[in-house]
């Protein structure tokens, strides 16, 4: 079987670029290192056009999207040897960190869901509102990390406005404001939130949580409760969906992320959708 790596060394704030060497250079090992924007895009398509079998990302969740969506429907074995920030997807996948050698050898094979906005596929979540902006605020902050991420959750708090959103699914009709829409194939989302705590990558649905407009001193004080999926529990605020199918349209143009990348427009309407058992997955 022909199986390549393609190795994000900026993945985990750049801490793969010290860390990957060890585990690669001096084997036998076919890899690519994708040090400049594109270049995950570009070796993926690359691999698919060369009959590679199996493609194995050592990066997180962005490099992973990243290759997913250069695949273009082609059938090729996905692996992750997780070195992301925050490595949300692989939680739910239930993949640790192993050696590289380990994907050489015979893996269990998982069919997965993927989901799909408009265009784009997602492995893991889609999500508008309070944490995309706050995510947006974080790529052009000069501060990063996890004082990077507290400054900017203070900054958006200061400035958001929540928008009013029709939710329209193959189930229901809903209309609301809302500080979030967190859409989720996987469970984890922000390294240490989960937002969808039953999500399912293989039972044909996307779960759906949606947070209501309240104050920002309420919505600062749910937030521990989502480390551990409690937040389900304040149905007042929070409630939980299913569907296969969703539009949103929302009152004023948001910008939303998928696995963490940040649109780079900001939209008024979406249609979200599960394609299911569309990845194989590999588990080692």
């Amino acid at each position: 079987m022909k199986v390549r790596f393609l190795i994000n060394p900026s993945a985990d704030k750049g801490r793969t670029s010290k860390r990957w060497p060890e585990f690669f250079v001096g084997k036998k090992l076919d890899y690519r290192v994708c040090e400049e924007p594109g270049m995950i895009e570009r070796f993926t398509k690359q691999a698919v056009k060369e009959g590679v079998e199996r493609v194995v990302i050592v990066g997180g969740d962005g490099s992973l999207n990243t290759a997913l969506n250069a695949l273009e429907g082609a059938e090729l074995q996905i692996g992750v040897i997780p070195s992301g920030s925050g490595n949300d997807f692989v939680k739910t996948a239930g993949v640790e960190f192993f050696e590289p050698e380990r994907y050489l050898e015979p893996c269990n094979l998982r069919r997965i869901d993927l989901g799909k906005v408009d265009d784009r596929l997602f492995a893991n979540i889609f999500g508008s509102g309070f944490d995309a902006d706050t995510a947006r605020r974080m790529q052009f902050s000069g501060i990063k990390g996890d004082l990077g991420y507290l400054v900017a959750v203070l900054r958006t708090l200061g400035t958001f406005r929540s928008p009013t959103v029709t939710v329209q699914t193959d189930r229901e009709k809903l209309e609301l404001e809302v500080m979030t829409v967190s859409v989720g194939n996987g469970r984890y989302h922000g390294g240490m939130f989960m937002l969808t705590p039953t999500a399912d990558l293989a039972d044909g649905e996307l779960d759906l949580c949606l947070v209501r407009k309240i104050s920002k001193l309420r919505f600062i004080s749910l937030i521990p409760s989502s480390f551990k999926g409690k937040h389900v529990e304040v149905t007042d605020v929070v409630s939980m969906h299913r569907f296969r199918r969703m539009k949103l349209s929302y009152s004023r143009p948001v910008h939303y992320h998928i696995d963490g990348e940040v649109s780079p427009h900001a939209v008024s309407e979406l249609e979200i959708c599960i394609l299911p058992k569309a990845l194989t997955f590999v588990v080692p």
